[in-house]
């Protein structure tokens, strides 16, 4: 009997991911500033100039449009990346690890509290979805620095103090009071980091190239 051909993969039509995206954009934009309850639907539909039914023929209720935004934010998060770039001006280790902390920080400092608070409390699903997407970019730029990190010192436990540093530096509130701007507020505090826990010889690990199929898919 021969084999079954694997069906097709549809080429997506390029009219319907251009609508969806400008959704998206329009609602990611609006959900970070404000929270996921400042978006109502028809008002979203309204400033896109497009009728309430044409939003839910590409989105068929708001969970499902958190749910799509919330997988392309997981991608917004792979500051490990940065790590991996080539750009000339990065030329040191503490370079590089302090473009990766810039990168990560300034894609978790775009989300408001109140965005981060309606997506625990109204969206589990969602909710559950972007810290697994969070845990898991941790993990890889874990994976990246841990080569570099000094012999005698517990991996996890320096990567988890640099993950804690990040999330507190990057709250515009901490550079406000110390008087500087959120950059130099980041970039000291990662160098402090860095000159107590990377070697001077250390070398990063290469991330390998990410699938980048899940977009399509999305869409």
């Amino acid at each position: 009997m021969p084999n079954a051909k694997a069906p097709k993969r549809r080429t997506p039509d390029p009219n319907v991911v251009r609508v969806r995206d400008r959704i998206l954009q329009a609602f990611s934009e609006r959900a970070k500033r404000s929270g996921l309850r400042s978006v109502v639907m028809a008002e979203l539909a309204s400033e896109l100039r497009m009728s309430p039914t044409t939003l839910y023929n590409h989105f068929s209720s708001k969970e499902d449009l958190v749910l799509v935004a919330v997988e392309r934010w997981v991608k917004e998060l792979a500051a490990e990346e940065a790590l991996t770039s080539d750009r000339p001006e990065l030329r040191t280790l503490l370079d590089r690890v302090g473009h990766w902390a810039q990168v990560w920080a300034a894609s978790m400092s775009e989300l408001s509290v109140a965005f981060i608070q309606d997506l625990q409390r109204e969206y589990p699903a969602a909710w559950a979805r972007f810290q697994e997407g969070v845990e898991e970019r941790k993990r890889l730029s874990a994976e990246i620095l841990r080569p570099a990190l000094k012999p005698e010192l517990n991996a996890v436990v320096a990567i988890e103090i640099l993950h804690l540093i990040l999330a507190r530096v990057a709250d515009p509130r901490f550079s406000d009071r110390a008087g500087t701007s959120r950059s130099d507020a980041i970039q000291t505090a990662v160098s402090i980091w860095a000159s107590g826990a990377l070697t001077a010889e250390g070398q990063l690990l290469a991330l390998p190239d990410v699938e980048r199929s899940a977009d399509d898919e999305s869409v």
